[in-house]
């Protein structure tokens, strides 16, 4: 059996990050850079509403979505449609209306995916739905906490 170590050296030998624009102009100074994972379109409608009240602030949102490539598959040629992904995400930006950036990352894990391509101590806004069990991003909250970083979790 092989060790953790050597199974996320694995997930991310080929990985590959997408970066589609929608950038904040470079002569405007960001004080808050917030990370937004991209979960659902109502979820993350509802995170991208909760980080736009904050434009006196000159927030900056990066909007990333990992996208989970199956292990046969290389990471450099996933099964997933890259045009719809990148479009989705620019899609939730223009309408949400806040500057910031977006992201597509191809790797073998979610959670693997989220704490290598964040920045130490990053501010995470997740939205997730009231259940009685935890969800998915209960969980991906969770530990991101126990990484160092500060989590904003929205219940809707």
């Amino acid at each position: 059996m092989k060790s953790n170590a050597q199974s996320s050296e694995l997930s991310f030998d080929a990985r590959q990050i997408h970066e589609i624009g929608l950038r904040r102009p470079s002569d405007v100074t960001v004080n808050l850079q917030v990370v937004i994972p991209y979960t659902t379109p109502e979820l993350t409608k509802a995170a991208l509403r909760h980080a736009g009240v904050c434009t006196d602030l000159n927030v900056h949102v990066s909007l990333v979505d990992i996208q989970i490539v199956p292990f046969p598959c290389p990471l450099d040629q996933p099964p997933i449609n890259k045009q719809f992904s990148a479009q989705r995400l620019r899609d939730l930006l223009r309408e949400s209306g806040v500057p910031g950036s977006a992201e597509v990352l191809y790797a073998r894990d979610w959670l693997d995916g989220f704490c290598h391509i964040l920045e130490p101590r990053s501010l995470v806004i997740l939205g997730t739905k009231k259940r009685w069990w935890r969800t998915r991003e209960e969980k991906l909250a969770g530990a991101l906490v126990k990484a160092g970083h500060q989590v904003m979790l929205l219940h809707s």
